[in-house]
């Protein structure tokens, strides 16, 4: 999964406020003791209060693992996203841990896992069905919509006139991913979901793949 998870915990915390079992106005304190690597925006919260929204809001943007920790530790943890999941209808998804460690993506480990197949049936089901409010999924479009850390990706190939909303994720022993929907006027989205492990590309190289 990678920090392809984070459209799912954001998607979680939405359908919590959704249902009322969160207030849409929730904070948590960001405890300097809880900054992990690479926290752009939480890093300088640190020691302040901030709205749940805006954790995900700094997770889905920047990638930022402190504010999906924040996110996960507010919905019941990585188990309240694969129960959300389940009564989606996605049977193949799982998050276990948080952040950083859900990116070991050790060979053969079902932690922290997800098929392409599950992942674009997933974000199919969140952005058109009745998963999530009218509200709630135009939120969570917006945020991959204004992803600003997956350029290199296929937003560097994009053909002129198309959109993409993107989440993308890289762990350990060569691990990359991503989520998308792609669309145009006038055509139906399209989604598309690609992972790549196990491989000793560079970063650049399995950039240059899945695009």
């Amino acid at each position: 999964l990678m920090s392809t998870f984070k459209t799912l915990a954001c998607a979680t915390m939405l359908s919590d406020m959704d249902s009322g079992k969160l207030n849409k106005n929730a904070t948590a304190k960001i405890d300097e003791r809880n900054i992990v690597v690479w926290s752009p925006v939480m890093d300088k919260l640190a020691g302040q209060s901030t709205r749940i929204e805006h954790a995900c809001e700094a997770a889905m943007l920047m990638s930022d693992n402190t504010a999906a920790n924040l996110v996960l530790n507010e919905i019941g943890g990585p188990k309240a996203v694969t129960l959300f999941l389940r009564s989606i209808g996605d049977k193949a998804t799982r998050l276990d841990r948080l952040e950083p460690r859900l990116n070991e993506a050790k060979p053969g480990d079902k932690r922290d896992t997800t098929t392409p197949n599950a992942m674009v049936n997933t974000l199919h089901t969140l952005m058109e069905d009745n998963a999530l409010s009218y509200e709630s999924r135009t939120q969570l479009k917006i945020w991959m919509q204004d992803n600003k850390v997956s350029d290199s990706l296929m937003r560097s190939v994009l053909p002129k006139g198309w959109s993409i909303a993107d989440r993308s994720g890289a762990g350990n022993y060569g691990s990359r991913g991503i989520s998308a929907m792609i669309w145009k006027d006038n055509y139906k989205p399209v989604y598309i979901s690609i992972y790549v492990t196990d491989t000793d590309l560079s970063l650049q190289a399995r950039d240059q793949l899945i695009a």
